[in-house]
C-alpha cells in the first residue's frame, strides 16, 4: 500500500475510490473498504482510500474533548490489512471545508474513479449538504458508477458507527465496542514516569497519557501489550484507566501492570490492547483495602486469560 498526500501520483491510473474519516476502521468501515478492493480487482483498477488530515472534528472544535478511536498509525495498519493500493491523506482546511458539494466531487474526479464506493449515510461538501442522492445524480455527468454500501448491523441490532462505539466505550460496554471494531481496542503512548505508587504497592506500572483518544469508562481492564521494536512479543497484565481517587489525584493516566515483565524503559512507545473490562474505578478506604482489590483483580484477570488460551 502506498501512502500519499494529495492526488498527483495516481492521476494516470483509473481507480475505485472510497472516502471517509474511517476513525476506528470498524466493521462498517471495513465492509466499505473491502467492497472497494473487491471492485478494483474485478475490474483491474487501483483501489484508493481517501481520508482526512486533520480529522474534521479537530478542525471545527479545536478545544473539544478527545474523541479518537485510532491514531494515524493504527488507522494506516488496519486499512493496509484490507489490501488497499493507495491511502491518500487529504488536507482538511478552510478551503476544503468551503467547497460546494459538486466542487468536492470534481476534486474526487482527479483520482479518475470508474467507481465510487460510499456508505449509505455519506455526506460531503460545505455544511455536509451533499449526500448519496447527489453523488448518484452526478455520476452520469462525471462518468463513474456509484456503489452504496448498506449499514452493517451487530448482534444488538445497532448500526455500526464510530459515534456509537465511543458511547459504548464511555459507558463501560466494552464487549459491544469490541464487537463493532471487530478486534480489541488498541491504545498507544509513550511510557512516562508516574508517582511511583504502583511500585510501592508491589505492582509497578508502565504509565502513559491517553491524549487524543476518547476516554473510556474509568476502571480496570485486562490487557495485552507489545513494544514498538518487538511487536511479536506479547505481555499480559491489567491496567487502570483513571485518576486514582484513593489518592485524591485529578490527572487521568493509563497505568499498566505486567504479569510477565518486570522492567521497562521510560520514553519507549507501548501498544496496549484492551481485552476485557473488569470493573469501574472506585475510591478505597485505605491502601490495605486497595491492595486486596488489586490481588482480586489479578486473580480474575489470570483466570480469564487461562480460560481463553
Amino acid at each position: 500500500m502506498k501512502i500519499l498526500n494529495g492526488y498527483s501520483k495516481v492521476r494516470k491510473k483509473n481507480t475505485v475510490l472510497t472516502i471517509g474519516n474511517f476513525d476506528g476502521v470498524h466493521k462498517g468501515h471495513q465492509e466499505i473498504i473491502k467492497q472497494t478492493v473487491k471492485l478494483s480487482k474485478k475490474n483491474n483498477l487501483k483501489s484508493v482510500v481517501i481520508t482526512f488530515k486533520p480529522h474534521p472534528n479537530d478542525f471545527f472544535k479545536k478545544d473539544s474533548k478527545p474523541f479518537k478511536l485510532t491514531n494515524e498509525e493504527t488507522k494506516i495498519e488496519e486499512i493496509k490489512k484490507l489490501g488497499v493500493d493507495y491511502l491518500i491523506f487529504m488536507k482538511f482546511d478552510k478551503n476544503l471545508n468551503k467547497l460546494l458539494p459538486e466542487n468536492f466531487v470534481k476534486k474526487l474526479i482527479n483520482f479518475r474513479p470508474k467507481f465510487i464506493v460510499v456508505g449509505y449515510n455519506f455526506h460531503f461538501g460545505y455544511r455536509r449538504k451533499g449526500d448519496v442522492h447527489l453523488l448518484k445524480k452526478l455520476s452520469k455527468k462525471y462518468l463513474y458508477t456509484l456503489k452504496i454500501i448498506k449499514p452493517v448491523i451487530g448482534n444488538n441490532k445497532r448500526i455500526f458507527n464510530s459515534t456509537f462505539i465511543r458511547k459504548k466505550l464511555e459507558s463501560g460496554q466494552y464487549n459491544i465496542a469490541k464487537e463493532m471494531l471487530g478486534r480489541n481496542w488498541l491504545l498507544e503512548g509513550k511510557i512516562v514516569k508516574g508517582s511511583g505508587r504502583g511500585r510501592e504497592l508491589g505492582y509497578p506500572t508502565a504509565n502513559f497519557v491517553l491524549n487524543d483518544y476518547v476516554l473510556p469508562m474509568k476502571g480496570v481492564y485486562v490487557t495485552k501489550s507489545f513494544f514498538e521494536k518487538n511487536k511479536k512479543k506479547k505481555y499480559f497484565g491489567i491496567a487502570n484507566i483513571g485518576n486514582r481517587p484513593t489518592f485524591n489525584e485529578k490527572k487521568i493516566f493509563f497505568e499498566n501492570h505486567f504479569f510477565n515483565l518486570k522492567s521497562f524503559l521510560y520514553g519507549k512507545k507501548i501498544f496496549v490492547e484492551l481485552l476485557v473490562f473488569l470493573r469501574k474505578e472506585k475510591k478505597f478506604a485505605n491502601i490495605k483495602v486497595l491492595k486486596k482489590q488489586i490481588e482480586k483483580d489479578i486473580l480474575l484477570a489470570k483466570k480469564i486469560l487461562n480460560k481463553n488460551k
